[in-house]
């Protein structure tokens, strides 16, 4: 049975765009056939009831066929027209005759033919035949691509009726893909029936299974309702888990409500998701209000948190007035935040050096010494050369070293050469020359 007229037409297309491409755009059509009796493994493995003279002659037939045609193009060199003409060839098999796709998809070696095949075979099988689609994604499944087949027929299942989804998805073994196939499911699902999934999820034993689910439940929930998925996010244990919810919600609601945003991150316990998500709220405030933003990074008390807010504010400051936002900084009091602010800030001066130099040196000893390490780096990204030069030329250690590994560090990235010629010419003591080239 050859291919239908739409089905050209969408090959033709895939074509077009691309073979990489292939899989995401091929779903079943409704009128293919659907498998009559047992799973595509197992019609695979069915004994040939034909007479063999006939068998024979059919199997001549083939060998003229999809499978030589399949030997051939698997030899081909270039991997972008290998993979395309491996789709010309193989679709129209998986749409026409799925159980003769998985036999020849057993024959193609590991690689993306091999991989980009089984997606197709799986979506196809995925509604008329559940039991053979789960036994080919679990077969042709890599243990290291996150469980991907499993995923995209999970959400496909979870689509059409979640129950029996999740009735398939407890025959799963435990393991990644198994957690990764839960993922695809819920998410699915929540966009289906969003307090339904919700309601699973809760009911779950805690554990890594619960968790899963209820970080689907909310990271869907958080494009919809961010207030509501960061407040929910604290039923989920620390950790990754909630780190990545409260991160897409927070991304969210910092671009619809930077105000709620700054209000309910003081809330969130210290740790690596505050931390992350502060510098994305200070930004937001101060693109609208900067005195506003100041404020309330002035007022937050983990001296890191509020470290990182008014980095930020400064940066938006500084793209709009670099020496106002420049001043304000030299009127920072002396200790720790002068210190930390001051190291980051002379990145937006260092386009003009000698003015960076100059604004560095009436900073505090402490402040001025972190700038000007700093600005070696920064400035070596133009200019290597200068910048190291100049870092040698710094009066006092352990600064001087500092800025000239910094510089040297850059340098090194851009033209390893003359950086290495640099160092060899340039008769540093041993110390000074380990110190330059330790790992940073």
């Amino acid at each position: 049975m050859g291919p239908s007229l739409s089905f050209r037409t969408w090959l033709l297309a895939a074509a077009a765009i691309g073979a990489p491409a292939l899989f995401l755009l091929w779903t079943p059509r409704a009128d293919t056939p659907e498998l009559q009796a047992g799973s595509a493994p197992q019609r695979a493995a069915a004994p040939d009831s034909r007479p063999p003279a006939a068998a024979r002659e059919a199997d001549d037939d083939r060998s003229a066929g999809p499978d030589a045609e399949l030997s051939q193009v698997l030899s081909e060199p270039d991997p972008g027209r290998r993979l395309q003409n491996f789709f010309r060839i193989f679709a129209p098999v998986v749409s026409s005759d799925p159980a003769s796709a998985l036999r020849r998809l057993r024959g193609v070696p590991a690689g993306p033919e091999r991989t980009q095949g089984a997606f197709l075979l799986v979506q196809q099988l995925g509604i008329a035949d559940p039991e053979g689609a789960l036994a080919v994604a679990q077969e042709f499944s890599d243990p290291g691509d996150g469980g991907q087949l499993l995923r995209v027929l999970f959400s496909r299942w979870a689509q059409q009726d979640p129950t029996a989804a999740l009735t398939r998805w407890e025959t799963l073994p435990a393991g990644p893909a198994r957690a990764a196939a839960l993922r695809a499911l819920v998410e699915s699902w929540s966009r289906r029936d969003p307090p339904a999934a919700l309601a699973w999820a809760r009911g779950r034993e805690p554990g890594a299974d619960r968790a899963a689910a209820l970080e689907a439940c909310l990271r869907e929930l958080a494009a919809r309702d961010p207030a509501t998925a960061i407040a929910e996010a604290a039923t989920l244990p620390a950790g990754h888990a909630q780190e990545r919810v409260l991160q897409q919600a927070f991304a969210h609601l910092v671009r619809r409500q930077p105000d709620e945003a700054a209000r309910l991150l003081p809330a969130l316990p210290p740790g690596d998701a505050q931390t992350l998500i502060v510098s994305d709220v200070a930004r937001a405030l101060a693109e609208r209000d900067l005195p506003a933003a100041l404020a309330w990074s002035n007022g937050l008390t983990i001296d890191f948190t509020r470290w990182l807010a008014l980095g930020s504010v400064l940066a938006v400051w500084a793209q709009r007035d670099p020496a106002a936002a420049a001043r304000h900084v030299l009127e920072l009091p002396p200790g720790p935040t002068l210190d930390y602010i001051a190291g980051q800030f002379v990145i937006h001066l260092a386009a003009r050096p000698a003015e960076a130099i100059a604004w560095a040196e009436s900073l505090t000893p402490s402040a001025r010494d972190a700038a000007f390490v700093t600005l070696a780096s920064a400035w070596a990204q133009s200019s290597p050369a200068e910048a190291v030069a100049w870092a040698r030329g710094l009066p006092a250690e352990p600064t001087r070293t500092n800025a000239l590994a910094a510089a040297h560090a850059v340098w090194r990235a851009l033209d390893p050469a003359a950086a290495r010629q640099w160092l060899e010419d340039a008769g540093l003591p041993p110390a000074t020359r380990s110190r330059i080239l330790a790992p940073r």
